[in-house]
């Protein structure tokens, strides 16, 4: 690594370190950090420029061939962006790379031992992984076209015009809502390398990002005027057929659904019992691999499930409500939701608000939102009205 980079990060490392101190000139400091991170990139760059003709030259693109071999540049990218964050606290990522930890089922790498405090285990659901995600950078508003009624045929009599019957259409505009996502970490990470130290930040605001998103999700598809219903009153031996079977046309079974429940029906499926009163109805195989997500089997129907604690429990549940049904569980293929990104998310920490617990507070500002965008994509499962 080229010496001056060295000191320069080693430089950066200890004015992190004098910000915590009191009296510190945060002024002066800020201002070193700027001219040290200034040179860092111009050096950088330099290298770049001679790396590249040294190269050229050894390919033979220019020259003479040459067997010496290329320097070493020094940090990569993701180095030089911890750095940054370690030095002023805060970092940007924009839409298409939360598009990619959004879909990351939330394996983003982190330390593998932390003092002080341990993240929960799972606490999201694979939901956001099912969607359709898309980036909406610059938009103020996303307006998808949906059809609502297909065209149909006509008898014709000979000697007079086709009549026709063109399909329907309708628009579902899907409009960005601004988040503030906070977590904690504990203080002692800042101990860690500025690398390690900044995969752990972000992994904790994007577990935030990824929970508020799918409650996002969960509440678009519930709400949507686009989604089929079925009422039903609690979980027996032909609900999963009921569902199943009544979503889609008519005409037709579609398969690949995905059934989305609350922990607590999940339980109710399995407690479910034939005329045999020993012998489970349904069969619940959780994956190994994503205990979130698995499989129920009903006979030789089988049906993908996602626990999604945003779903309210149809088991136990009421509605008070005599105006409107109550949501539950639903059903249908994942990819007829859409979860838009309306720009980038600012990840920031600070110590002020967990200070005597020993806390830093990660907060993520972000903006998106969610919609149904195919008719029936869905078919959810509702309590009746209160009588």
């Amino acid at each position: 690594m080229h010496k001056r980079l060295k000191e320069i990060e080693k430089r950066l490392s200890a004015i992190a370190e004098e910000a915590e101190t009191d009296g510190a000139d945060l002024e002066a400091l800020s201002r070193e950090t700027d001219e040290l991170i200034q040179e860092r990139d111009a050096i950088i760059a330099k290298e770049e420029s001679r790396k590249n003709l040294l190269g050229k030259i050894a390919n033979g693109s220019i020259g003479s061939p040459s067997n010496q071999p290329l320097p070493e540049i020094g940090d990569n990218a993701e180095q030089r962006i911890a750095n940054d964050f370690v030095a002023t606290n805060r970092m940007t990522m924009d839409a298409v790379q939360m598009r990619t930890v959004l879909l990351s089922g939330g394996t983003i790498a982190t330390p593998t031992k932390v003092s002080g405090i341990n993240d929960l285990p799972g606490g999201v659901s694979s939901i956001v992984d099912m969607v359709t995600v898309e980036d909406c950078t610059g938009m103020s508003a996303d307006k998808v076209a949906l059809v609502t009624a297909d065209s149909s045929a006509s008898a014709n009599t000979e000697g007079s015009a086709a009549s026709t019957s063109e399909p329907t259409f309708a628009y579902v505009t899907i409009s960005p809502s601004d988040y503030s996502l906070i977590s904690y970490v504990s203080k002692q990470i800042r101990r860690q390398s500025p690398l390690n130290y900044t995969q752990k930040v972000k992994a904790s605001a994007v577990k935030a990002l990824r929970r508020k998103a799918a409650k996002v999700i969960t509440d678009a598809a519930l709400s949507s005027a686009y989604a089929d219903e079925i009422i039903m009153s609690s979980i027996d031996a032909q609900t999963l057929r009921k569902i199943t079977m009544n979503y889609g046309a008519e005409d037709e079974v579609i398969g690949n659904g995905v059934l989305f429940l609350n922990k607590a029906d999940l339980i109710a499926f399995g407690d479910v019992r034939g005329t045999n009163e020993k012998k489970a109805v349904y069969e619940i195989t959780p994956n190994p691999s994503n205990p979130n997500t698995g499989i129920i089997k009903d006979g030789g129907l089988s049906v993908m499930y996602c626990i999604d604690p945003d779903c309210y429990a149809l088991t136990g549940g009421t509605n008070p409500s005599t105006t409107a049904t109550k949501p539950t569980m639903f059903y249908g293929v994942p990819a007829s939701i859409k979860l838009d990104l309306f720009g980038g998310t600012e990840i920031s920490t600070s110590e002020d608000y967990k200070f005597a617990e020993g806390l830093l507070s990660v907060r993520g500002d972000a903006s998106f939102g969610a919609g149904l965008v195919v008719k029936g994509g869905i078919i959810k499962v509702s309590l009746a009205k209160a009588t």
